[in-house]
């Protein structure tokens, strides 16, 4: 599916439109594609007259990016939504979602980020790196496991202390760093394990020092992209419908992408010596649950006002993997 665009035999005639993109990711494959998906779209829809140029964490890091789309240093950012609960309660409740990008759309948790990032001079794209439902993220780890009890007392490694009441809930222990320093935890055994986004390993070379893939992924699109809202304001009816269309685009095709990409990771690591492994029955959907629990949990504790609500939003009662 493809959303359609008018064609503009003027588009030549029109001034070219260049904005910055920073994402926590650097412009190389996997990782990167999303991004690019989003970035090409534009191109396409615009015919050339929208470019978008891509700035990777190197640029501005990725705990400054929300912060830097506020302020204008740059224009978009694809930024993890757990740097940006300081400018909107309740951001990385998004990575609880048991509905697609494109499912979230058509209900209030969508809305609510629009107006909140609004009142922050921030507008509100959508997600940016799109899959199905809680297929995102998975613990990678330096020795092979059995059973959900084999985590006990297991060092995870997390950008930015994320999923932490989830990683002690499992009783392991949560050690915050910034992705770059994986390698070298990992190498040096300072860490057992870590957590991140299912293509990360090969986003930060990191299959040399990982022994197995703890196949039982947790987490939804938990990365948004986020537009400097005077920058959106001072662009053309026609170029902002052309950043929506190609940012839904980008949800759609996105999703099929993560799951394509998800078994090309799997293929090759497994080419390179990592074993992926998987739980049983039960204690796959124990660990599902308890990652459920923990983290609304968290939620509710940070933002008592709008946490009932997004759970309300996000959770779907009827969700397999917690039935």
């Amino acid at each position: 599916m493809f959303i359609a665009v008018s064609a503009n035999p003027d588009a030549a005639q029109k001034k070219t439109l260049e904005l910055s993109l920073v994402s926590f990711v650097s412009d190389i494959p996997p990782g990167g594609n999303w991004v690019r998906l989003f970035i090409s779209n534009t191109e396409k829809m615009s015919h050339g007259t929208i470019k978008i140029r891509f700035m990777g964490p190197e640029a501005i890091p990725a705990s400054d990016a929300p912060a830097a789309v506020k302020r204008g240093t740059v224009d978009i950012a694809s930024a993890l939504s757990s740097f940006c609960d300081a400018l909107v309660s309740g951001s990385s409740s998004i990575g609880r979602a048991e509905y697609s990008p494109m499912e979230l759309r058509k209900g209030p948790a969508f809305k609510y980020y629009q107006d909140q990032f609004a009142k922050q001079g921030i507008y509100y794209l959508g997600a940016s790196i799109s899959s199905l439902p809680q297929v995102q993220t998975v613990f990678y780890l330096r020795k092979d496991i059995e059973t959900l009890e084999n985590m006990e007392g297991l060092k995870i490694a997390s950008m930015g202390g994320s999923n932490r009441m989830f990683i002690e809930r499992l009783e392991a222990v949560c050690v915050p760093i910034e992705f770059p320093d994986y390698f070298t935890s990992m190498e040096r055994g300072t860490v057992d394990g870590y957590n991140i986004g299912i293509p990360g390993i090969q986003d930060y070379s990191l299959t040399p020092v990982t022994k197995a893939m703890l196949d039982e992924p947790f987490s939804s699109c938990g990365a948004m992209m986020i537009m400097n809202m005077a920058k959106y304001k001072s662009l053309t009816p026609e170029q902002q419908d052309i950043l929506n269309k190609a940012m839904i685009q980008a949800e759609i095709d996105g999703a099929k992408m993560f799951t394509e990409t998800v078994e090309k990771v799997k293929k090759d690591i497994s080419a390179a010596g990592v074993k992926i492994i998987h739980l049983s029955p039960a204690d796959s959907k124990e660990l599902y649950l308890d990652y459920r629990k923990a983290m609304w949990d968290e939620d509710m504790d940070r933002w008592p006002d709008i946490a009932p609500k997004l759970k309300d939003w996000l959770v779907d009662p009827e969700f397999p993997r917690a039935n």
